[in-house]
């Protein structure tokens, strides 16, 4: 696949969240350079997932900032975001098959047939699904299903991918 767009750079600053009286994500400052492979650990329920949502814009921080290369991008919609995020449920479309699931995004880029076409066949060559391009969702196996919508987010070469649970449910070879 071709390369992603420059940058990639995130930072969080004091980054909180609050859900009424509770207090989920606490002043977070992250700074994590373009590149980099990082991972949130810690017990269920201490924020990560809320911690991603305010990465990728589907939730608005209570206080701090996301800084994506540079900009603060705390009050921006997740399109407006060259973020693309894989979270524990794949929410991959039943109707489409794996082919179709993975071009899903490149409609909203305007690409071209023979563009999506080349590019469905790159994503689906690098987590090795090559031969479940014609199967449906249900017809694979959880591992296979997150394969999918990993080709799916990395499609669109964004600058961040975002995983939430990344390596549940991917077999061993894959995970090297």
């Amino acid at each position: 696949m071709e390369e992603g767009h420059a940058g990639g750079h995130v930072q969080l600053v004091d980054l909180a969240k609050r859900f009424g009286g509770f207090e989920a994500v606490c002043g977070i400052d992250l700074d994590i350079p373009p590149g980099e492979f990082f991972s949130l650990l810690g017990p269920s329920g201490c924020g990560k997932t809320t911690t991603l949502r305010m990465i990728a814009g589907f939730e608005r921080p209570s206080g701090g900032q996301v800084l994506l290369d540079g900009k603060d991008v705390s009050d921006t919609p997740p399109n407006r975001r060259n973020v693309n995020t894989v979270f524990q449920s794949y929410a991959l479309f039943s109707h489409l098959t794996v082919a179709e699931n993975v071009a899903f995004g490149l409609r909203f880029a305007k690409a071209t047939r023979e563009e999506a076409r080349s590019r469905v066949g790159e994503a689906l060559s690098l987590v090795q699904m090559q031969e479940f391009r014609d199967r449906k969702p249900h017809q694979l196996s959880g591992g296979q299903q997150q394969r999918v919508a990993l080709a799916r987010a990395l499609i669109l070469n964004p600058s961040v991918l975002l995983l939430d649970e990344p390596l549940g449910a991917l077999d061993a070879k894959l995970r090297k």
